[in-house]
Parts: structure tokens; C-alpha cells; sequence
């Protein structure tokens, strides 16, 4: 016998015949007809290449080999019945909440801007657009998906490139009509410099591309919220050094005419947990459609300015 090529639909119609011994009332509860119960049978036992019943006028009854092929059959019908029961009572992790860390700019000017566009295709994936202070360590469960600008080196943690963020100095234009525009980096440093608490960590990484930056860093107002930084400097608070992408999407705010004063990489990191449920993959694939270099220039390797991608 060819497993391979037996019909699977035929094994519940010769299990109902054999616990009926009869084909008519087999027929009857499958609501099939006799002719082709019969022709299932013949079919069957062709397949089989023995002998599984012996018809007579006064119905059917099994041969020694088709009471041993019932059992089997019986057997395999109880483990398909269990493994439905376990499907059905299965939690679906095709839907649900994906928790997704970012910090707040991140959050606020990016992430929930293309939210809609997700829902629109996702809705019914929930997400948690969980802001933090700092890194959120998936391994732990602190979320599924978190975007670090530092690379993560924990076991069993995914860690995929996303793209660049670069920070250049913003103000707003009432700002600017009051205060003028600075030509460098040193008239800047003359001006109200805006600054998240965060960037004192990168201070000496960032002086090494901007010669004055350690000069303009004593004159600022600190705060560790990127979006009160950026309500701020919108509101003609002075000078923000903001990513890229901000002053893209916010028409009230002026990038300056300096190089970016920083370009920082970032990642998209999660654990093989979140990477098998179902409901995560939509979740990673938008993300990455969000950071997308040749749709949203704005995080790619090389500065583009966000005049050049409006108008691109």
C-alpha cells in the first residue's frame, strides 16, 4: 500500500459503513448517496490493495485486515479531533498587542504619524506605543520590539539596522525674525541653545564633526523630554538641536543652514519570541517601511535636508 496516494476523504466514509454495516445507512448520515459510498469503497480498497469488507444482501461486515485498518482509522480520527480541540482553544497570537519602545521624538513626530497607515491594514493588531527614557531590554520583556540607538549585545536578541538619525540646529521663524539668523556655529552658541539632557553623553563624539559645540553647550535649557524640546523651540523658546526628520513633518520649524551636528545609527531590536508571533510580523514590516531609506530619505547614511525631501 502507497500511503502517498490514498484519498483521506474516503477513511470517514468506510469507518461509517463499518460501524453501521450497512452502506444505505451509511449514506443517510453522510447525506451522500448509496452509488457513491459504493464507489468510495471500491476505491478505497483499490488503493489499499486488500480486501476491508464483504458485502452481502444483509450488509457489511469487516475482514480480519479491515478491523485492524478501522482501529487505525478510529485512532488517527481521535488524534485529528484533539488536534482541532487544541487549535480552537489555542490563544491566536495572529491578534493581540505588540509593545513597540521608542523614545519620545521618536514616538510622537514619527511613529504615530504613520499609525493610521498601519491600522488601516492591521486592525486587529493592537499597539502599545510604549515612550521611554531609556533602552528597553527586550530579553527581558520589557517590549516586543524596541528601537535603540545602540547596538544590543544580549543573547538571543534581534538586532536589525534601521537607519541613521542626523541632529541639526532648528528654530522657529518668529524666533529667527526676532533674534536673527546665525551664520556659524559660534554665533550660535550666542543664541538660546535648546538641548535634550540626554546629548551630554555624546558631547565629545559630537565636538569631534563641530569644532564649537562645547562652546555653545553651556548656553542652553535642558530637558530630558524630546517633545517639550520640541514645542519649545516651536513656540520661539531659541535653538534646538532636533533630528532630521522633526522639522520635515512640523511646518513650524527652520533648519539651519549647518552641516548635521551629529549622525547616530539606530536599530530595530526584538527577541525570537516576538519573531514567531503572527502578530508581530505586520508590525516588524511596517516598522521597516517607516524607516525606509529610498521611501523617507531622511534616514539615510548621507544628510538630506528636509527642505530637499519635502520638495523631492
Amino acid at each position: 500500500m502507497n500511503i502517498q496516494k490514498l484519498d483521506w476523504s474516503s477513511l470517514p466514509v468506510f469507518a461509517a459503513v463499518a460501524r453501521s454495516g450497512s452502506i444505505n445507512a451509511a449514506a443517510a448520515s453522510l447525506a451522500v448517496s448509496p452509488a457513491k459510498i459504493a464507489r468510495d469503497l471500491d476505491e478505497l480498497e483499490r488503493r489499499v490493495g486488500r480486501r476491508l469488507l464483504v458485502r452481502s444482501t444483509r450488509g457489511v461486515a469487516l475482514t480480519d485486515f479491515g478491523t485492524t485498518f478501522l482501529t487505525r482509522v478510529e485512532t488517527m480520527a481521535d488524534t485529528f479531533g484533539a488536534l482541532s480541540d487544541d487549535v480552537a482553544l489555542a490563544p491566536d497570537d495572529s491578534t493581540g498587542v505588540v509593545t513597540i519602545a521608542a523614545y519620545d521624538a521618536m514616538a510622537t513626530y514619527w511613529l504615530a504619524r504613520n499609525l493610521p497607515e498601519f491600522h488601516r491594514s492591521n486592525p486587529k493588531v493592537e499597539i502599545m506605543l510604549k515612550v521611554v527614557g531609556e533602552a528597553a531590554d527586550v530579553a527581558k520583556g520589557e517590549a516586543d520590539i524596541a528601537i535603540l540607538y545602540e547596538e544590543p549585545t544580549t543573547p538571543n536578541v534581534i538586532c536589525r539596522q534601521a537607519g541613521w538619525v542626523h541632529y541639526v540646529p532648528c528654530a522657529s521663524r518668529g524666533y529667527l525674525d526676532v533674534f536673527g539668523v546665525p551664520e556659524t556655529m559660534f554665533d550660535a552658541g550666542k543664541h538660546r541653545i535648546l538641548a535634550h539632557s540626554g546629548y551630554h553623553l555624546q558631547v565629545d563624539s559630537w565636538a569631534e564633526k563641530t569644532p564649537h559645540w562645547k562652546e555653545v553647550v553651556p548656553n542652553v535649557m535642558h530637558t530630558n523630554s524630546g517633545t517639550v524640546l520640541v514645542e519649545d523651540c516651536a513656540a520661539d523658546g531659541g535653538i534646538a538641536i532636533l533630528p532630521s526628520y522633526i522639522p520635515q513633518v512640523d511646518p513650524r520649524l527652520v533648519v539651519l543652514n549647518f552641516r548635521p551636528l551629529a549622525s547616530v545609527r539606530f536599530w530595530l531590536a526584538y527577541s525570537e519570541r516576538a519573531r514567531s508571533l503572527l502578530r508581530c510580523s505586520p508590525v516588524l514590516a511596517w516598522l521597516r517601511d517607516c524607516f525606509d531609506a529610498e521611501r523617507h530619505p531622511s534616514f539615510r547614511e548621507a544628510y538630506v535636508p528636509p527642505s530637499a525631501v519635502v520638495s523631492s
